[in-house]
């Protein structure tokens, strides 16, 4: 039997310290919280007998339902050999109902996209997918993952539901929204954006952690072609966010 893990904490007053580390995009304002440890794991195996059941098994569902008897090799109320013509002849049918059972339960696992099995190309097309963020070669594994993004990426529109689905990429990011310069509420020589070519409000800075940067180097940069840094942003990434951002927001793309 699987188990599921996941940490949980209701809101109370405990320091931060003292309580669980917050999940990536996690809403402060909800009372109670579910984080699965990983974000990708299935829900509990639904399954039970019938799900996969053995010949003999099935076989027993079937001779359970024979009258009792001498003639049936049931005597005074003794179980059927198994190893009885009778048995065997139903143990050969019970053989195809068992078959059957497992096929039903397949179709229910084909339902969600996390315990599929023979259904991945139906939902891509659903979907839209493969991504071509991930590129042309993406292996099963890539495709679910892929799918599971994109089923979650529903109403991505709030800093935070980025830093989840950055999380369930496999990024640890953070988005930092600049504050305007405001007539009466803002100090002169402040931290406050003064102007620029777009609003400061609409903007995100995605900090992403430990990506490399390529400075500018003599003799071998070209002025006027070659930035003076560039930064060794992961493509997924990027790709992601120019997809799934809001429309009016401009993203910056920060170490």
């Amino acid at each position: 039997m699987s188990t599921v893990r996941c940490r949980c904490w209701a809101r109370s007053t405990m320091s931060d310290a003292a309580r669980w580390p917050r999940y990536p995009g996690e809403d402060e304002l909800a009372f109670f919280h579910f984080a699965p440890d990983d974000p990708f794991i299935g829900p509990p195996p639904q399954g039970d007998v019938l799900s996969d059941p053995s010949d003999e098994t099935a076989e027993g569902f079937l001779t359970a339902l024979l009258p009792k008897g001498a003639a049936w090799g049931t005597p005074d109320n003794q179980a059927l050999d198994p190893l009885s013509v009778l048995a065997r002849f139903w143990r050969v049918i019970g053989s195809a109902f068992a078959d059957a059972y497992r096929a039903l339960f397949g179709v229910t696992l084909e339902s969600t996209a996390v315990t599929l099995v023979n259904s991945l190309d139906d939902w891509e097309i659903e979907y839209g997918l493969p991504d071509p963020c991930l590129g042309p070669d993406q292996t099963i594994d890539a495709r679910m993952r892929s799918l599971l993004l994109k089923i979650r990426s529903g109403g991505t529109i709030t800093p935070a539901d980025f830093i989840k689905l950055a999380a369930d990429a496999g990024y640890a990011i953070s988005i930092e929204e600049p504050t305007p310069f405001r007539m009466g509420g803002s100090a002169m020589g402040g931290t406050e954006a003064l102007g620029g070519g777009y609003p400061s409000e609409y903007v995100w800075i995605v900090k992403v952690p430990g990506v490399s940067v390529d400075h500018f180097r003599m003799g071998v940069g070209r002025m006027g072609e070659t930035p003076l840094g560039k930064l060794g942003l992961p493509d997924d990434l990027v790709c992601l966010f120019n997809a799934l951002k809001p429309a009016w927001t401009t993203v910056i793309f920060s170490a």
